[in-house]
């Protein structure tokens, strides 16, 4: 039986990345570079207005508070001519300050009548003027290679002129439930059915990567899993929930073997996800999940992934545990490695606690928690001890 540790090694080690993609900037976010990105212009441009109001000549207001408006400017149009000692011209923001002019008042500041216009007070020199490349210098380094593109990134891309960059490429993703008793939520429930909590959770997961996935259900049924299967194997990802552990009805691992996908791991020292499957077929990964949710969820952070972001190049892919505190005891009763249901809180340092369950199926007690305390096989943490955890803050 492959070890917790070892069996997210093992993963990381198998997956590869896909080859990089040229990504348009808006849909990059959660990608990594895979090139220096360097502004091809400088930022701004040109002499620019901060503020609406009026260009001046700085040396003018230390004399005359009234001067004579030549005009407006608006942003993306430019003044034509040049100021000269006791005149003005009306400015808005983003607007190219007109030659001659070395300051913009705001226009709160000033009063307009009849073509001329009062100052209520004078100005320095360079005031409220954003001067060329004060931001960004032509051929300055913007983002690194191996950077992970996030939102406050694009407004910085589309500056620098960049509509799209190279980055890895997101795995698509085919994502299978296994059950005869299962329905879509919404559907009516016949005698003896639930509806499918494991496929929308996994999909909301898949998707919060920026992935793509609409669960699709196989009823327990060799020929019908096997046709599911062999179509979701053109996907780089295969993910299966339920059916993989020993009872009869679990078909997955003999299905998965007669489609030419080897196991390299059936078997987890762990709970919950003692049954977990991760197999290959040529550089396609397979993942065969326990059907009960807290061991999709675990198997999520833990395997899944960390896999996705290897083949996305990212290089951060490794699950991060943390260290924290125990609020209170934890003795999971187990001889495997325990990953327990747990409420993290953050503060001066995190702070843990159980939460109380019934087991791997107990959907409200995942729903009430927000980490995996981890404990040692066979072990327990007392309260007031350091344990290491999980979590999806």
């Amino acid at each position: 039986m492959t070890g917790f540790e070892e069996a997210i090694k093992i993963v990381l080690k198998t997956a590869r990345p896909l080859p990089p993609v040229r990504t348009r900037i808006e849909h990059a976010v959660g990608r990594v570079l895979l090139e220096d990105i360097r502004s091809g212009l400088d930022m701004p441009p040109f002499d620019k207005s901060a503020v609406d109001g009026y260009a001046v000549r700085a040396a003018d207001l230390a004399k005359n508070r009234r001067l004579r408006c030549l005009g407006l400017i608006q942003a993306g149009r430019a003044f034509k001519g040049e100021l000269r000692p006791g005149e003005c011209v009306k400015i808005m923001t983003g607007a190219p300050v007109p030659a001659g002019a070395d300051a913009v008042v705001m226009v709160e500041v000033t009063a307009e009548s009849d073509g001329l216009v009062e100052f209520k007070e004078g100005i320095k020199k360079g005031a409220n003027i954003a001067r060329r490349g004060e931001d960004i210098k032509k051929g300055q380094l913007i983002l690194k290679r191996g950077t992970v593109v996030s939102i406050s990134h694009t407004a910085a891309l589309a500056a620098a002129g960049r509509g799209r960059v190279r980055t890895g490429a997101l795995p698509s993703v085919a994502l299978i439930n296994t059950g005869g008793e299962i329905v879509p939520p919404g559907a009516r429930l016949g005698r003896n059915q639930i509806h499918n909590s494991n496929g929308p959770m996994l999909a909301a997961m898949l998707a919060a990567d920026g992935i793509n996935a609409a669960p699709v259900i196989a009823r327990d049924d060799a020929s019908a899993l096997k046709a599911a299967i062999a179509k979701a194997l053109k996907a780089d990802i295969v993910l299966i929930s339920g059916g993989v552990s020993m009872g009869d009805y679990d078909l997955v691992p003999g299905a998965l073997k007669s489609l030419g996908v080897k196991a390299v791991f059936h078997k987890v020292r762990v709970r919950p996800g003692k049954p977990m499957f991760f197999g290959v077929k040529g550089r396609r990964l397979v993942f065969g999940i326990p059907g009960n949710p807290v061991a999709n969820f675990l198997a999520y952070l833990a395997y899944i992934r960390p896999a996705i972001r290897k083949m996305a190049a990212r290089p951060d892919c490794a699950p991060e545990f943390k260290t924290g505190s125990c609020a209170a005891a934890f003795n999971p009763r187990t001889m495997r490695r325990a990953l327990v249901l747990s409420t993290v809180r953050a503060g001066t340092q995190y702070s843990l606690a159980g939460v109380s369950n019934n087991g791997s199926a107990d959907i409200l007690a995942l729903a009430r928690a927000n980490g995996f305390t981890m404990v040692k096989e066979g072990g327990s943490v007392k309260k007031g001890e350091k344990a290491v955890f999980l979590t999806w803050l």
